[in-house]
């Protein structure tokens, strides 16, 4: 895993909607417990509810552990596929907002990615015909000589 020591643009964006992402799923974690204890009367019916929090309670954790802390510490291509693994499970369980903050996000990041491959360590960013190709899935930079990418593989055009 690359991990830059960079920062991007799209990268902070990406950070950005996650952690509003992660927020509105922590409030609605909070209405569905909160929801479960005054309903705890009934104790079927409140055993379900809090269950369902418990397991969002869990859902944000991970969506912490593996999308969050990792764009916040610039590892963009390791943050990437569980953010799109988080975007698509949010739209089946009806968190629509969280799911499409998380799609973006997901698109950010790859934008981050490639933008942190172009730049070099200090000035300017390189322009696109430098002299070496970018892989079109993951955005490294590969010698012109290179068929296929050096990081995942990828058939370079």
């Amino acid at each position: 895993m690359y991990q830059s020591s960079r920062s991007s643009r799209s990268g902070e964006t990406a950070e950005t909607l996650i952690l509003i992402g992660l927020i509105l799923e922590a409030i609605e974690v909070v209405v569905v417990l909160g929801l479960g204890l005054v309903v705890v009367i009934f104790p079927f019916f409140g055993a379900i509810i809090i269950g369902v929090g418990v397991i969002g309670l869990l859902w944000v954790v991970l969506v912490y552990i593996y999308s969050y802390k990792p764009t916040t510490n610039r590892d963009y291509e390791a943050a990437r596929t569980p953010t799109l693994v988080f975007a698509i499970l949010s739209l089946l369980t009806i968190n629509l907002i969280s799911g499409v903050l998380y799609i973006v996000a997901w698109a950010k990041l790859g934008d981050a990615m490639n933008e942190v491959a172009r730049t070099p360590l200090y000035g300017a960013p390189i322009a696109p015909n430098f002299g070496g190709k970018f892989c079109p899935a993951c955005g490294r930079q590969n010698p012109l000589t290179n068929g296929f990418c050096e990081a995942c593989g990828t058939r370079l055009s």
